[in-house]
C-alpha cells in the first residue's frame, strides 16, 4: 500500500473575519485521510515559517495554504526565500479557500463543505510567479506575487475593503461583493487619479494620470469583479490592465462592467501581455499584493525566472 505524501498545511484561523479555523474543519477530514499532514497555525509571530523552511530542508514538497490569498502569499514567499531550497518546480503548491475573495481559487472547480479547494497534486500544473521590486520611505523591497497586483483606485478600494475597522468586518462577513461594491464606492468618491510615469516592457515611458493598473495571472479582479478575458497559468508573461485619465462616471461604469465580466475595449483602457512594468509615482500610495496592502512610489514588475506547480 502507497503510503499518503507528506504535506504542511499553513492555517490561518483570523481569514474571513476570524471564522477560519472553523471553516476548516469541513476540510480536515479530507487532508487527514489522503495527505501525511502537519498542520501549522500561521500567527503573527511568524514562527510557521521557520517550521515550513524544516519542512522543506527534511524533504517534504507539497505545501497548502489554507487560508486567502494573502496566506497563499505569504507561503510563496517564505518557501521561495527558504535557505537551500530546491529549484520551485519542485515544489506544489494547495489552497484551502477560507478568505473573502479566493482568487487563487477561481474559476471554483471543486468544493468539499461549501469551501473551495486545489488539492490535487496528481495534476498539479506549472503556474508563473510575478516578481515585485518595490521603493517606500524605508527602502526597496521584493515580494513575489501569485495572483494579482494593483495600484490606484483598486489597491486603494481593496485596502478599505481589507480594513480592521467594526463596519469593514461586519460588510465581509455578510457578503464579500457588498463589501467590495461599498469599499468601492467610498474610494470612486473622492477619487483623483495619480500622476505617475509607466513603462512596459522597456519601452518608453509615459507620463499618464493614473486611475488603476492591475498585473494579473488571472482574470478576477475581486470576490465577483472580473475582466472576463481568461489568463493563461503559465504563459511566461502576465496581463496589464492599466486605465487612465478616468473620472468619477467612468470608473463607477467600469466597475457595473466588471461585474457583469464584460470589461475589454472600454475607452480609457489599455490591456496587453508583458514580461515587465515599471511605474514611479509622486508620492508614497497603497499597493496591493495578493489581496495584502503596502505602500510604494516606485515599482517594478516582472516574471519571476521559476514557476511553482499549483494543485488542480
Amino acid at each position: 500500500m502507497t503510503a499518503p505524501p507528506q504535506a504542511v498545511v499553513v492555517l490561518n484561523p483570523s481569514a474571513h473575519g476570524g471564522t477560519g479555523g472553523r471553516r476548516f474543519e469541513a476540510v480536515r477530514p479530507l487532508i487527514d485521510s489522503t495527505l501525511d499532514a502537519t498542520v501549522v497555525v500561521g500567527r503573527a509571530d511568524r514562527r510557521w515559517q521557520g517550521e515550513v523552511a524544516a519542512a522543506l530542508a527534511r524533504g517534504v514538497r507539497l505545501f497548502i495554504a489554507a487560508g486567502g490569498d494573502g496566506t497563499a502569499h505569504a507561503l510563496l514567499n517564505t518557501l521561495i526565500e527558504a535557505p537551500h531550497r530546491p529549484p520551485l518546480e519542485a515544489i506544489t503548491l494547495g489552497a484551502v479557500g477560507l478568505g473573502s475573495s479566493n482568487d487563487l481559487l477561481k474559476p471554483v472547480r471543486r468544493r468539499v463543505g461549501g469551501i473551495p479547494v486545489l488539492l490535487d497534486a496528481c495534476h498539479a500544473a506549472p503556474r508563473d510567479v510575478i516578481g515585485c521590486t518595490r521603493v517606500d520611505s524605508t527602502g526597496a523591497h521584493r515580494a513575489c506575487v501569485l495572483v494579482s497586483a494593483s495600484l490606484g483606485v483598486t489597491a486603494l478600494a481593496n485596502a478599505r475593503f481589507s480594513a480592521s475597522e467594526p463596519l469593514a468586518k461586519l460588510l465581509r462577513r455578510m457578503s464579500t461583493t457588498t463589501a467590495i461594491v461599498c469599499a468601492a464606492v467610498r474610494t470612486v468618491a473622492t477619487w483623483r487619479n495619480l500622476p505617475a510615469m509607466v513603462r512596459i516592457d522597456q519601452r518608453e515611458s509615459a507620463r499618464v494620470a493614473l486611475t488603476s493598473l492591475s498585473i494579473l495571472k488571472t482574470e478576477w479582479l475581486s470576490g465577483r469583479l472580473r475582466f472576463g478575458h481568461p489568463v493563461e497559468g503559465a504563459s511566461g508573461d502576465f496581463d496589464v490592465a492599466l486605465a487612465q485619465g478616468l473620472g468619477r462616471i467612468r470608473v463607477c461604469a467600469d466597475i457595473l462592467a466588471l461585474l457583469r465580466g464584460c470589461f475589454d475595449g472600454r475607452p480609457g483602457h489599455t490591456r496587453l501581455r508583458a514580461r515587465s512594468v515599471d511605474v514611479w509615482l509622486a508620492g508614497e500610495v497603497p499597493l496591493e499584493l495578493d489581496g495584502e496592502i503596502v505602500t510604494a512610489t516606485e515599482i517594478h514588475f516582472d516574471v519571476f525566472p521559476e514557476r511553482i506547480r499549483l494543485c488542480a
